[in-house]
């Protein structure tokens, strides 16, 4: 009898993750192309479930918007390249790349953390991003000089040219004022950052 009723609890946590997880899949696409201005409703009719159903996996419209703005910074991070220790520009090139790419993907939602007031749940989320960001951009820093032939720590201005030609403003700028594409993001950024690396190399 224990086992059966064990083997119903694992069904029944199985299916509320997978719930769950569609709930927030749906979040995150309708947020691509609305930003923060989507309903419960939206969200519901994209995961196939009813608006109760949402309700019983989330108590509010903002735990779940931050529940699904957590789960895009985590894919984000992680789908970052790790530097495999040979070819640093290679690396660079090919993660400027990545991060222009989903930045300009996820533009409305950046444009609505940006600019809007927002509630504190979701501003807690977004302030836990961009300490994830900058400590992202700050270990990028580190890796490249090193890979370079950096001795000591790497020099401040590098970290601050890495953070400005990653930043997710950066990627605006260049698609709305600049006319350009993630690409061509990704080619000024690490053009930028290669050449004030070697600026700062032959100044030690």
């Amino acid at each position: 009898m224990t086992g059966t009723t064990d083997q119903r609890s694992s069904v029944q946590v199985k299916r509320v993750r997978v719930t769950t997880d569609a709930i927030i899949a749906a979040a995150q696409r309708a947020m691509y192309e609305h930003g923060l201005d989507i309903t419960v409703e939206e969200i519901a009719a994209r995961a196939e479930v009813g608006r109760r159903t949402v309700f019983r996996h989330f108590a509010t419209r903002e735990k779940l918007i931050g529940a699904a703005l957590a789960a895009g910074y985590t894919d984000f991070f992680d789908s970052l390249p790790r530097y495999d220790g040979t070819g640093w520009e290679n690396w660079l090139a090919e993660l400027t790349r990545r991060v222009h790419r989903q930045t300009a993907a996820a533009g409305r939602i950046i444009w609505h953390l940006r600019t809007r007031r927002l509630p504190p749940l979701l501003a807690a989320a977004h302030d836990d991003h961009l300490h994830g960001l900058h400590q992202l951009f700050t270990t990028i820093t580190g890796t490249l000089w090193a890979a370079a032939g950096g001795a000591g720590p790497p020099p401040d201005q590098l970290r601050r040219t890495v953070a400005a030609h990653l930043s997710p403003l950066f990627t605006q700028a260049v698609l709305l004022d600049a006319e350009g594409d993630p690409e061509f993001a990704a080619e000024i950024a690490t053009t930028a950052v290669t050449a004030t690396l070697y600026r700062l190399l032959d100044n030690r």
